[in-house]
């Protein structure tokens, strides 16, 4: 694995420092042999800005590039095929589109889509990032986001993303289903009326063709959603008359987007069966190899973030490859291995409410174990985030997400050994003479 050696920021390289005397127990654990590099201090400039990567650019134009070709077929009118830098490029929604469906939902009119539309636009929202390079789309406040396709996991610009400071951008989510689902909810909440966010997700309620306000609707969602999304248990039996008698006069479907990548439907909201809900895609909206919580599953490696929690920004990336840095894989894994096994065992060291709530270091790390078991055994990516500069023992699971996530207290302890191990890993590629 190949990254780029460049002098660290200087608050990052004052972290960096305060840790070097941690990875002399490293020898003790039997861990991976790695080189420190003698640091000089009189060699810090005052300002280091220069020596940070520049941001890529991002395709965030509101206008549909031209030459441009729109697609045929159901609600190919929305979308459009063009080139930018030689990659294909597919725009839902053309700036005018969105001002005219604005414009007519001002003036009042409805908007309604069927459960046959729901399910056309899900498949053939992956069929586009199946296809394409990037596929953007449009919202109904103007603004405009662009997602990688499937095909930028396996390219050199996916590849350049793990450099170390020269990471590429940081604008992408790389949990490419959470951005199908992302596509999926904006195309919804463009062409159906009745679309309404809820704090656990998202719900399209097909076949409404009368107006309903949102602020009228609010607990029809939360009533369908108690009802057939959580276990009727004693407490809710004694409201079962109540959820049934809110929801008979919706004779409709409900598509419930959960947590980013599951889709649920129910066809009738009324039905009175709270076992009416149907898994769609059970086995997930995208190939195996690419079904984890953030980047590729290609086999075994880990990905580590660097995060400077003052400037809500990541400083660095990196990969190691299973098969080009098998031992640090094997003696990473071997310590998630380890960190699994504490948290069940009787030396299990309980984090006080006072530390939990102090435990938000300015640097923070996620390190990713890629293709290894779970928590509780699953395949599904799992991550742990930790202090880079203080509160190194105390960790939590981290599920992908940015800045907000990574700020958020620790509530467990036992990382200290994956602290030692990933700093000096952080301090050998990211700091030079």
């Amino acid at each position: 694995m190949k990254h780029s050696k460049r002098l660290f920021a200087r608050s990052a390289l004052a972290l960096l420092l305060a840790v070097c005397v941690l990875s002399g127990g490293l020898m003790l654990m039997g861990m991976a042999e790695i080189e420190e590099s003698d640091l000089n201090p009189e060699s810090l400039a005052p300002d280091v800005s220069a020596l940070l990567p520049e941001e890529e650019n991002i395709i965030t134009d509101t206008t549909v590039p031209v030459p441009q070709e729109q697609l045929s077929g159901k609600f190919g009118e929305y979308s459009f095929v063009s080139e930018t830098d030689g990659k294909s490029v597919v725009s839902i929604f053309s700036e005018e589109q969105i001002n005219d469906f604005v414009y007519r939902r001002e003036n009042g009119e409805w908007f309604s889509l069927s459960a046959e539309d729901m399910l056309f636009i899900i498949d053939d929202t992956v069929k586009l990032f199946t296809t394409y390079d990037f596929v953007t789309v449009t919202d109904l406040e103007g603004k405009t986001v662009t997602y990688p396709g499937i095909k930028f996991y396996s390219s050199d610009d996916y590849k350049n993303c793990f450099g170390g400071l020269d990471f590429g951008t940081n604008e992408y989510s790389f949990d490419i289903e959470k951005d199908m689902w992302k596509v999926i909810k904006t195309r919804a909440t463009v062409l159906n009326s009745a679309s309404f966010k809820d704090t656990n997700g998202f719900c399209v309620f097909t076949d409404i063709k009368e107006p309903v306000q949102e602020d009228d609707f609010w607990y029809v969602v939360k009533f369908a959603i108690s009802y057939y999304y959580h276990e009727i248990t004693a407490y809710h039996e004694q409201y079962r008359s109540l959820y049934e008698e809110t929801l008979a006069p919706y004779d409709t479907g409900m598509f419930y987007f959960g947590n980013g990548n599951s889709v649920d439907y129910i066809e009738k909201l009324n039905c009175k069966d709270n076992d009416a809900e149907i898994r769609l895609y059970s086995d997930g909206l995208i190939p195996e190899n690419l079904d984890t919580v953030k980047y590729d599953a290609d086999g075994k490696s880990i990905i580590i973030e660097l995060w400077d929690i003052k400037g809500e920004k990541m400083v660095a990336r990196l990969r190691y490859d299973g098969e080009e840095n098998g031992k640090i894989v094997s003696d990473i894994e071997g310590l998630w291995e380890g960190f699994k096994a504490y948290l069940h065992s009787e030396d299990y060291r309980k984090v006080s409410g006072e530390e939990y709530m102090n435990s938000v270091s300015d640097y923070r790390i996620a390190v990713f174990f890629v293709g290894m078991n779970g928590l509780h055994g699953n395949k599904k990516v799992s991550a742990l985030r930790f202090g880079a500069d203080d509160y190194q023992d105390n960790c939590q699971l981290h599920f992908g997400g940015g800045i907000d996530e990574m700020a958020e207290p620790c509530q467990l302890s036992g990382s200290q050994a994956m602290a030692d191990y990933v700093i000096a890993l952080l301090q050998q590629e990211l700091v030079t003479e």
